[in-house]
């Protein structure tokens, strides 16, 4: 493994584990935000819409980091 797998794998994991905690946080305090109500009404209230996006995002980026890196021809 080279050191743009680990980098990948690294920003997958923590991208996973960050946005996991997000979606529980959120999942756990339901509200409803101005008559947004669900998932999104609880992450809007709970101000773990941004975090949650930008944390998927990480974790994608670290998969195609890792995917780039797997298939790349040498």
């Amino acid at each position: 493994m080279n050191k743009k797998m680990i980098c990948g794998v690294l920003l997958a994991v923590i991208g996973l584990v960050y946005s996991a905690f997000c979606f529980i946080y959120a999942a756990m305090n339901p509200c409803i935000y101005n008559g947004i109500g669900g998932l999104k009404g609880a992450f809007l209230g709970s101000d773990m819409l941004l975090p949650f996006i930008l944390s998927t995002a990480v974790m994608w980026i670290g998969f195609l980091l890792c995917f780039i890196e797997a298939y790349r021809k040498h």
